[in-house]
């Protein structure tokens, strides 16, 4: 045996003995902590004589089919009551409709945890943009996507460089799971502006 097994075999029986030691110390020198374990192991031994009767006794159901659906119904009742006692902030992200990405109000809705009816919005007199993705479609340019106000004289609203439209829409989605993600999503909810 080579001197680090046997350093390891040592450290093994050295940390056996004083844990049994501890364990003693703790057992027969503080006689109450000794009662609180042995109720408790007496609690949990009756619990698991009741479970073997019932699951061998005779019943019109199966004694094993009503001790799951005891289960169950336990599972089920404490779900609820720790859905009531703490609610999920997981559903609170499906309020964030809309907020303000690259200039423009873009607004949309949640299908499960999916995006769904992005578009975006004139800030100032709240209308539908149109998009203009032309430069996309011409060589040494710029790839850029322009969303325009037809209202407020064919101005310019947003802006978003990298592709064409359906980037751009792609672009918005990113930025809006990022601030989810990030929490930020929170402001734009409670009305602060970033």
């Amino acid at each position: 045996m080579t001197e680090a097994e046997s350093h390891n075999v040592r450290s093994g029986v050295i940390a056996t003995v004083v844990g049994g030691l501890i364990l003693a110390a703790i057992l027969y020198a503080v006689p109450y902590v000794r009662d609180i374990l042995l109720r408790f192991v007496t609690w949990i031994w009756s619990g698991v004589v009741w479970v073997a009767k019932n699951l061998i006794a005779s019943y019109q159901i199966p004694g094993w089919l009503l001790i799951i659906l005891g289960l169950l119904a336990l599972y089920s009742v404490t779900r609820i009551l720790s859905t009531m006692i703490h609610p999920s902030s997981e559903l609170t992200f499906k309020k964030y409709t809309q907020d303000i990405i690259y200039g423009a109000k873009w607004r949309w809705s949640w299908n499960g945890n999916s995006v769904s009816d992005l578009w975006c919005y004139c800030p100032t007199c709240d209308a539908m943009l149109v998009y203009d993705d032309s430069s996309c479609r011409q060589r040494y340019t710029e790839l850029k996507t322009d969303f325009i106000c037809e209202r407020c004289n064919r101005q310019v609203v947003a802006s978003i460089s990298g592709g064409d439209k359906l980037y751009a829409v792609g672009a918005a989605e990113r930025e809006l799971r990022r601030r989810v993600r990030t929490n930020e999503y929170v402001n734009a909810i409670n009305g602060v502006v970033v």
